[in-house]
């Protein structure tokens, strides 16, 4: 599928903080893009307020920014339904006379709307709402019966990486899974199955006017339902998940949240509307089309091995070679059987299988509205069974699943990835004998794709539901353009990696980027542009490829484009799958990336300070390697001894932070001369890429002497100059091969979210001069360290704000720009 031409503008949508947003980018009618109109993918909540957080203010839920993040990104994704529709859109519930059930129900719910209408607070609400639901329920089947809860004063951990007790949540009222009739100990999001919310007065939606309510009160409060919707996608990986808020007294509200956007339903009274809430709930418990009691939106193709069926695939798991130094620790986790496809090794048709999950799960977007990726380390239960009945078979392969909802208008990501291998292999076959060496480790190492499934259309010995895997189309024609629909994407991937934030030594750090720079060129020449370099897209290989010093590799082609040659090479190759250039052109335009590793020209565009439309190069993915060395330096070293300096940096809005940084020198210890050598010519090359004319060069130092050859004269022409994969290729290259400087244990230190207030900061201060008088018994050492710590780079945060041509006033500007993923199209001359 291609991409349309699109009249929108890009809306608060998701995916990586890490990970980034995917609305397409605004488009006039002749499908030429645009400037003035287009803004850039907003930051998001959850992956970008959180994980990217750099601050400890930034990641609290009453942050500012925060709160009108989620008010921004609710506003126009909804519709509003009459109840019969809603429901009659869910689809039906497994035959049953609701009649009887709302009958058995009848004198709880009169005592509840007695009671209901002499509460005199939220609190009052709980007890008899409760007790009706219960006796809503009472006659279900034991396989699907639910039980409510008071979890009003109940702390559910966050589902989010990382589980920060500032993101803990209380919803007022708990609907177990299907089957719990009871509960005891603490509660955790995978054992909820819907949250209802009281408001005393409080109503979200205005039917008259179809939209949310103009209210502060009333924003907090869809906040708070969002917010519930997300834990449960997120706990439960179901497509779309249902909600309840009752309000002033006795009135309701249904809503459904899915990967796009939600549906409501108009508010009714349901002490006399008696009906709604029982088919409700009956329709959510008890769905026709699943063969096991799972809950409406629950997803068909995941379902839970037995236990005989664990230990097998554990076993299988312990005898792979990579992982025999597995314990039974980390081969557990939340075993799953996955339905995904892989190509048939002969025949190169995808062929349905079978995936077992096992470890901890390597990655989870934590956003409720977007691509809402998990990632999973998986083996496939064919290739056990052919190890079982072979013991010559290979040995089954570890895969990273990658379970997307990428908009429909997206092109498949494996698209790329077929270019990519083709032309690796292309290139092995043609190589001299020389260079087939060098090729050969290349085809090696990259990331490849061995099966794409999308699961919004039937495909042959799969029996799951097409339309559970996509999302509706909701409020098509708001002022932000449209809320496209998405689809359900599964991909097999190797290898499987590990974060780069968890390095061994600075070097193995260089090295991995080195490895993903090296990808990236030969994606290039294959003909695709990455465009969204970022921390999460490179990774360290969890299993070290033999023979290769430094084990890093690029991935993740969400947002990449072909070339011109590129498209013409693929349609040229892959002819059943056809793309016209003419997208080619329009996407290269578009303003993608992930704020705080985007290049200062990529910034300036979706600032609109650029004047014309910036075409996506090699050489803004080069500048974003730079950004990611320094935001790994600042977070995961003690080379800078500024504890606020990579928000300093990274958090101001606009391209004038990164514009200054690159003017001065790298403000780090130069203690480890070979990174700091890399860091400083890297940076004057940006600074030539972005500022002429650039500064003159210190070369007194061996390390930097190294680079001094390759690096191109600054001083001779005020010209820009774009980076160049040779030269970046080359100073990585002598350094990881000739300097003799490298430290050997600086493995990588935990981030720790520091405060900007200066009351917090003194204690941050105080509690290190007390660790480290524990440490060295030095008092007047210790005092003098942590008085630096805490101070250190004071004078740079002043110059770098009064230097910063922004305003810091403006919520709706933090939220349009801030360090959440940024898409847009450019402006038509």
């Amino acid at each position: 599928m291609t991409n349309s031409s699109l009249n929108t503008q890009a809306s608060l949508d998701e995916n990586s903080p890490l990970e980034p947003s995917d609305d397409d980018a605004s488009r006039a009618e002749g499908g030429e893009p645009r400037v003035e109109s287009a803004t850039p993918r907003k930051r998001l909540p959850g992956p970008s307020l959180n994980s990217q957080a750099n601050t400890s203010e930034s990641r609290k839920r009453e942050d500012p920014v925060a709160k009108r993040v989620w008010h921004d990104m609710l506003k126009n994704k909804f519709h509003i339904q009459d109840v019969s529709s809603f429901l009659d859109a869910m689809g039906p519930g497994i035959p049953v006379q609701i009649g009887p059930i709302v009958e058995k129900a009848r004198y709880a719910l009169r005592t509840a709307a007695n009671k209901l209408e002499n509460a005199e607070k939220e609190k009052d609400m709980t007890g008899p709402m409760i007790k009706y639901l219960n006796k809503v329920v009472v006659d279900f089947p034991p396989t699907t019966k639910p039980s409510f809860h008071d979890t009003s004063n109940t702390r559910f951990p966050s589902v989010e990486d990382g589980d920060q007790q500032e993101h803990h949540t209380m919803p007022d009222i708990t609907g177990s899974k299907p089957g719990q009739i009871s509960h005891s100990g603490d509660w955790v999001w995978a054992q909820a199955g819907t949250v209802i919310e009281l408001k005393y007065k409080i109503d979200i939606m205005d039917d008259k006017r179809r939209g949310i309510r103009d209210s502060q009160d009333a924003h907090n409060a869809l906040t708070q339902l969002a917010k519930g919707a997300r834990n449960l996608l997120m706990a439960s990986g179901s497509c779309f998940v249902y909600v309840v808020a009752v309000f002033a007294r006795t009135k309701a509200r249904i809503f459904r949240f899915d990967r796009s956007g939600f549906s409501v339903t108009e508010s009714f009274d349901f002490t006399t509307e008696k009906k709604h809430l029982p088919t409700f709930l009956w329709r959510l418990y008890n769905p026709q089309g699943y063969s096991m009691p799972l809950m409406r939106g629950a997803d068909d193709t995941i379902s839970l091995p037995t236990e005989p069926e664990q230990e097998r695939m554990r076993k299988a798991v312990s005898n792979i070679q990579a992982y025999k130094g597995w314990g039974a620790e980390d081969i557990d986790g939340e075993h799953l059987w996955i339905r995904a496809a892989r190509y048939n090794s002969h025949t190169g048709e995808l062929e349905i299988v079978r995936c077992f999950t096992f470890g901890n799960i390597l990655s989870r977007s934590d956003g409720l509205f977007g691509r809402a990726t998990r990632v999973f380390r998986v083996i496939l239960e064919e290739d056990v069974d052919a190890k079982e009945q072979d013991v010559n078979a290979e040995e089954p392969t570890v895969y990273a699943l990658k379970d997307a909802w990428p908009q429909e208008c997206r092109r498949p990501e494996a698209d790329f990835y077929r270019l990519i291998e083709e032309h690796c292999k292309r290139e092995v076959e043609e190589a001299s004998d020389e260079e087939r060496e060098q090729k050969q480790a290349i085809l090696d190492s990259i990331a490849k794709c061995h099966g794409s499934l999308d699961l919004s259309v039937e495909h042959d010995n799969s029996d799951h539901d097409p339309q559970l895997h996509q999302t509706n189309q909701t409020n098509p024609t708001s002022e932000n353009g449209p809320n496209l629909p998405r689809r359900h994407m599964r991909l097999l991937l190797t290898p499987v990696g590990t974060p780069l934030k968890d390095f061994d030594s600075t070097k193995s750090l260089v090295g991995a980027l080195f490895c993903a720079m090296r990808h990236h060129h030969t994606a290039y020449n294959a003909g695709v542009t990455h465009r969204d370099v970022s921390e999460g897209n490179v990774l360290f290989r969890e299993v070290p490829l033999a023979g290769h010093e430094f084990n890093g590799f690029l991935l993740d082609w969400d947002y990449a484009e072909f070339t011109p040659a590129g498209a013409e090479r693929f349609n040229e190759r892959f002819p059943d799958n056809p793309l016209p250039a003419a997208d080619v052109d329009k996407s290269l335009k578009d303003i993608t990336g992930t704020f705080p590793f985007m290049a200062i020209e990529i910034i300036k565009n979706s600032d609109g300070v650029a004047r014309h439309p910036v075409l996506h190069g090699p050489h803004h993915d080069l500048e974003s390697f730079f950004w990611l060395l320094v935001w790994m330096v600042l977070r995961h070293t003690d080379l800078n001894k500024d504890p606020l300096a990579c928000s300093e940096l990274f958090d101001r809005l606009g391209h004038q932070n990164k514009y200054t940084y690159v003017g001065e020198t790298i403000p780090i210890d130069k203690t480890n001369r070979p990174l700091y050598a890399l860091l400083e010519r890297y940076r004057e090359a940006v600074k030539i890429q972005n500022l002429p004319p650039p500064s003159k060069r210190n070369d007194d130092d061996e390390d930097e002497e190294l680079l001094a050859s390759d690096s191109d004269d600054a001083d001779a022409s005020p010209v820009t100059i774009n980076l160049r994969y040779d030269k970046v290729l080359g100073w990585f290259d002598k350094l990881l091969m000739q300097s003799r400087t490298w430290p050997d244990n600086d493995k990588a230190q935990e981030f720790v979210l520091r405060s900007t207030r200066k009351e917090e900061r003194k204690k941050d201060g105080s509690l290190r001069v007390s660790m480290m008088k524990n440490a060295t018994g030095d008092s007047s050492a210790s005092l003098s360290a942590g008085t630096t710590a805490v101070a250190g780079g004071s004078g740079s945060r002043k110059r770098a704000a009064a230097e910063a041509d922004v305003s810091e006033g403006s919520e709706s500007k933090k939220v349009k720009t801030a360090e959440g993923t940024v898409k847009r199209r450019g402006k038509k001359k």
